[in-house]
Formats: structure tokens, sequence, C-alpha cells
């Protein structure tokens, strides 16, 4: 018995639940697809998915953010079996809905099941690059290679969770803005000792933000780790296993972090425009961590 929980935000899902909605009555297991709109600016008739048999769709007057729509949606589903997804996400695999039902019927204990993110072959037009280049050399990644930090690999982009987890822990509803709610959960897991396993069974990002767009997320991310180092939650192996966090603290006991500020006070925005102009994850890196710099 399986809930699919998808938070949806100005993007058509008609093709995504359709589907997920043939593979899972294929597989003959019970089941629910739980749609919520978080107050969506563009409207795409996803409410008519309702048609479909055991599809519940609800809309909410003012958007509340990622972390608060999926405890929400999670307080909606009536079985012990919880499958999120991303709005934006697109089955890759005929066999996508068993795959999981094969992984969780080998675990008799609550875990948490990641099946990975994909993106397409396809180099997309160039003002969506960035986005695409990134998520394809950082987020694209085997089981196995996840499987060796798992904690650190987490995401709620395409999970499995057992509803009894979140009796111990949720997400953190501080979050309303886009950017590491999922990253905090993960560490949330695992200072609770859930399990988290990994599997090759990804989806395909396909809503992908124009170079412009993904910078202000990236930017807003940041913000939020800031927020996090300011009220004192982030632990040591948060910090240990994020990327730029580590690289800052490295900087700051390097003592070089004054040094930083000031270059990238001059030249922060030169970066910024030639990430845009050339798009690179080398500049991508070092424009984070100027933000992070400037900014903490």
């Amino acid at each position: 018995m399986i809930s699919v929980l998808i938070p949806v935000y100005n993007f058509n899902v008609a093709k995504l639940v359709k589907d997920l909605h043939a593979q899972i009555s294929y597989a003959n297991v019970v089941f629910e697809i739980i749609l919520g709109d978080d107050a969506s600016t563009q409207q795409f008739n996803n409410d008519k998915l309702t048609e479909l048999p055991f599809v519940t769709y609800f809309s909410l007057p003012k958007n509340i953010g990622r972390a608060k729509i999926r405890n929400l949606l999670v307080e909606k589903a009536n079985y012990p079996f919880l499958l999120f997804m991303d709005c934006d996400a697109a089955v890759s695999s005929s066999l996508y809905i068993n795959n999981y039902i094969v992984e969780i019927s080998r675990n008799t204990e609550p875990v948490c099941i990641i099946g990975g993110v994909a993106y397409r072959k396809q180099k997309p037009n160039p003002k969506y690059y960035l986005r695409w280049f990134y998520g394809k050399k950082r987020e694209s990644t085997d089981a196995d290679i996840r499987n060796q930090k798992p904690y650190k690999s987490f995401t709620s982009f395409n999970a499995v969770f057992s509803k009894s987890i979140f009796e111990l822990v949720k997400f953190d509803e501080s979050f309303s803005t886009y950017g590491n709610e999922d990253t905090f959960f993960g560490n949330q897991l695992r200072n609770t000792q859930v399990p988290v396993v990994h599997i090759n069974n990804s989806l395909f990002h396909d809503g992908l933000d124009t170079n412009e767009e993904y910078l202000i997320k990236v930017e807003t991310s940041i913000d939020n780790l800031i927020s996090l180092l300011n009220a004192k939650k982030l632990d040591a192996n948060f910090i240990q296993e994020n990327r730029l966090l580590s690289a800052f603290f490295k900087c700051n006991s390097l003592n070089i972090t004054p040094l930083l500020r000031v270059y990238y006070k001059f030249y922060l925005s030169k970066i910024k425009r030639k990430i845009l102009k050339k798009p690179s994850i080398f500049w991508l890196d070092v424009y984070k961590l100027g933000y992070l710099a400037l900014n903490s």
C-alpha cells in the first residue's frame, strides 16, 4: 500500500501522473496519488486528474513553501509507504514503480529509499544549460557512489519513506524558500538513525530553470544556509559533508576569509556575468563561496 505525494507549483503534471497511474495500476497494489498545489500562479487543469481513480487534488490559497507542503501531504496520506517526487519529474523506466515495490519488500524496518535523478542526454537550449550541466555533473550519480555517503546524497526529488519515519522527524518548516531543505532533512535522518538506501531507479528532472533563475535559487539556498548557521542548527557532520560550508570553514581556519571578502566585493558581479555568459561548474563554486563570504 503506497501513497504517491506530489507537491505542485506552476507545472503541468498530467503526463507524470498518468504514467505513474498506469504503472502502479498494473502492479496491482493498493495506492493513492495526492497532488498538493502550493498556490500556483499558473493553471494547468491539474485538478482534472482526479478523473483518474484514486487521485486526489487540493489547492492552497497561500504559498506555504517546499517543506510545509511536504509535511501536509504526509498528514493526508493513508498508506504506510510514501513515494515523494517533485512535480517537474518524468518517469524514465517502465519498471519504475516495480523497482520500488521490490525494494520495499526487502526491508522490514522503517527505511528511506532514494531512487536518484537523471537528466536528458541532449543538451538543452543554452539559456537552460547551467542547471542541466550542474545536474549532470553533481546530481546524476550511480547508487553505489551515493551509498558511500547516503545522508549527504539525500533528496526528496524521488524517494520512498516508511510513513512511521515522520513520527521521528519532519521537514523543517522554517524553510519557506528554495534550497537546502532536503540536505537538512537528510542530516536529521542521520541524527535519528533512520537507514537511507540508494538504488538506481531515477526520474528525469525536466523542469530546468534558466541560467538567471538558477543563480537566484543558488543565492536563496545559500541564504538558507546562513540562517541555519546563525540559528546554530548545523552540526559537524552537516558542515563536513556540505561542499560549500566545508570550503568556507577551511578558509576561516586559515584566516583568509577577510581577504576573500575584499576580493569578492569587487569581482563577484564579474564572476556572475561570466557564469551567465559561459556556464561553468568551477566558476559556479567560486561564486557560491563568494556569496557566502560576503553575506555571512
